[in-house]
């Protein structure tokens, strides 16, 4: 098994007042767009609010990993957080290993707390988190595991900060066009 467990707690300061940023934020499968090596899984009976994530990444040059994680969204406007809580809800994931890959159900969970920062600007505390076990790909059993660990640590730390930071850049990047369209709709 490979273990891995990582977290990252980020803010950044969104160009509108919290209710905008808030609603912009809420369209999940708008927001995974925004996520690096996350994808949305579409699954036929999905109840409302949930939905299934793969985190896909091919580590060292040669090593496919699959993390599936089935999350349900909570839009709690009073608090003006969003959070995405892991369940498993959908159908079982399979673990699967070959020579070089990996797959398997894992835990993803994160948090934006809106905070009002002026008339026309948010401040967005974000944290992540992501948890899994799968199994070391074959061409991997000859390595110590507490090489695999350490080195999957340090590689999925740095990749949750990619996401994190790659989801500040392209979502802020995105918003016009989203502002633009809905005051087109207003109008």
């Amino acid at each position: 098994m490979i273990k891995i467990a990582s977290s990252v707690k980020i803010s950044f300061m969104f160009p509108a007042d919290w209710q905008t940023a808030f609603a912009y934020y809420s369209d999940i499968p708008r927001l995974v767009e925004h996520l690096q090596y996350i994808d949305l899984v579409p699954i036929d009976t999905m109840p409302e609010n949930e939905y299934r994530l793969c985190y896909h990444t091919v580590e060292l040059g040669r090593y496919h990993i699959h993390v599936y994680c089935d999350i349900r969204v909570e839009l709690d406007r009073e608090e003006h957080t969003i959070r995405l809580l892991a369940v498993n809800s959908f159908p079982p994931v399979e673990t699967n290993v070959t020579l070089n890959s990996t797959s398997t159900r894992g835990y993803y969970s994160s948090e934006g707390k809106f905070l009002a920062a002026g008339e026309d600007e948010t401040r967005i505390e974000y944290v992540l988190q992501m948890k899994a076990n799968p199994p070391r790909p074959k061409g991997m059993r000859l390595v110590p595991g507490k090489i695999v660990d350490s080195v999957a640590q340090n590689i999925t730390l740095n990749r949750m900060r990619e996401i994190a930071e790659g989801f500040i850049e392209r979502s802020l990047q995105s918003f016009p066009a989203w502002r633009d369209e809905q005051q087109g709709e207003e109008g």
